[in-house]
Order: C-alpha cells, then structure tokens, then sequence
C-alpha cells in the first residue's frame, strides 16, 4: 500500500496557510464603523457570506464579539472575534452589571480573518446548524461487513482472551507495532488501522500477530498514514493555522480533523496541496452561505 509521509511545513508554506485564512475577507477590508461602537458596517456585494449561531456579549472590556462559547459565570463571560454592524436595538438584551449580552442568534455577514461584520439583521436561532460533509461526525461502525451484528467468526466473544483484560493488551500491542494507525471500538469490536510497513508488515500479518493475544471480535484494516505521521501533520497544523479552535487525529478516517473559524476554499485547496488530499478534514465555526 503506498502511502505519503507528510514532510515539515516551510515558511512560505506556514505564510500560504495563513493567507488562505485570510483569504476569506476578500473585498471586505472597507467595511466601516468601529467593532466597540456598534456601527453599521458596510458589506461588499462580492464578499464572501457566511452563517454562525453565537451569543453576542459586550463588557466594559471590550465591544460586541461572537462568542462560541459562554461562561456561566455572572456576568456571563466569553471571548471571540468582534462583530461589525452591531446594533443593540436589533435585538433582545440581558443586561448583568457592566455586561449585555443576547440569546443564541442566527448571523449573517463577511469575515475580514479578524472580523464579523454583519450583512443582515440578526435573527433569533433557529436550531443546531447541520456540519457539511465531508466534516461531518465519524462513522464509528466497524469497517469489517462480518461483525456488523458484533460477532466475531474468527474469534468468539466468549473465548478466553476476549474480556476487558484481553481487549486492553491487545490495544497496546498494537500500539507498538509497525505501521500503527489507530483504533477504536464499536461496541465489543476491536478496530485497529495499520499502513503499510514494509516487507512483511501490513494489516494481515498485523491481524495475524494479535490474535494471539485476543480472541474476540476484531477488525484490522488498512490506512494510508501512520498515528505518528497524523500526529506530525496536527503539530505542524496546530503551529501554521491562522484561526485555529481544535484539532484532532481521527483514527476512523485516518486523517486530521481541524476545527477552524472560517474554513475557506481556499485553505482546504492549500491544506490538500500540503498534506495530501483528505488527509486533514477541515470544519468552521462560520458556514459559507450556500
């Protein structure tokens, strides 16, 4: 099985990174008004749109922000990026000492990779937004069609080996082997990637190798990049991302998934031509506006 090792990020890669982040503000540097005053922000018809469910809170610290997430302290308490346009009177407030702050809104507006200014008024929040694929949640199911129903036609559930005790050694064996991708488990089904190690490794002599060790159900299938290789590329994603909220190795996909503000066209072009197509799973706080 061939599989790409991601090499260190240069700089003019962590700058093209950066840029591509930066990128989602096109045409929206000028729009007016101050983010602390609550000014009505000017949108530039071409500027990219984008969607966000979020608290609006200000203090005596700081204007309006977006927050994406907020502390149940009192007064409420929260950190983000500072939304342009704002208007108090738009809205229904909760005031707590120095501190206004809304319910859950639906937003609409541009994103300068620094700012929110708005495009439309805001509107009370509708709902969860649903994540686009191909960001959506992992299918934890195990990949292996004979234990979709969590038996194991090599192995037997109740055979020695297949308790909690055999399912822990037989992670951490696999944790040590060559080519290890990562695992997961999907009801009493061990599930464990392994990429191509060379001469004589690989997911069926890997299988074969576990088996003395656990004798329950268990799936080993193949991955095109190591955990120590994904664990590599998040290092170098975590330093080289403007914008970063969470990031994450997910042994399901055998890829990074990366949580961003904005996740732009084109940092996903920027992070496929860095990586390797898919290799990092890009999501954003923001949704472009379909």
């Amino acid at each position: 099985m061939n599989r790409t090792t991601p090499l260190r990020t240069s700089a003019a890669t962590a700058a093209a990174l950066a840029t591509a982040v930066l990128a989602a503000g096109c045409g929206s540097e000028d729009a007016s008004g101050s983010a602390g005053d609550g000014s009505r922000g000017d949108v530039d018809a071409n500027a990219r749109l984008y969607r966000v469910q979020a608290t609006v809170l200000a203090n005596g610290e700081h204007g309006p922000q977006l927050c994406r997430t907020l502390a149940e302290s009192m007064p409420p308490q929260c950190g983000g990026p500072d939304i342009v346009g704002w208007e108090w009177d738009d809205v229904r407030a909760h005031r707590a000492r120095d501190t206004t702050y809304t319910d859950p809104l639906d937003l609409v507006g541009t994103w300068d990779g620094e700012r929110f200014t708005l495009a439309e008024k805001p509107r009370p929040a509708g709902g969860a937004t649903e994540p686009r694929a191909p960001e959506a949640a992992a299918d934890f199911d195990t990949p292996c069609a004979d234990l979709k129903d969590g038996k194991d036609p090599k192995g037997g559930q109740d055979a020695p080996g297949s308790g909690e005790a055999g399912r822990q050694r037989v992670l951490d064996k696999a944790g040590k082997m060559p080519g290890y991708a990562g695992s997961w488990l999907d009801g009493d089904v061990v599930n464990i990637r392994f990429a191509d190690a060379g001469e004589g490794g690989g997911p069926e002599t890997a299988e074969r190798e576990l088996r003395g060790v656990w004798d329950g159900p268990l799936c080993v299938v193949g991955a095109e990049h190591t955990e120590e290789e994904l664990t590599r590329v998040q290092r170098q994603v975590d330093e080289d991302v403007e914008g970063m909220l969470s990031s994450a190795v997910d042994p399901v996909r055998n890829a990074v998934t990366v949580e961003v503000v904005a996740a732009t066209p084109e940092l996903r072009r920027e992070l496929d031509r860095t990586y390797g197509e898919n290799t990092v799973r890009l999501s954003g706080w923001l949704e472009p506006v379909a």
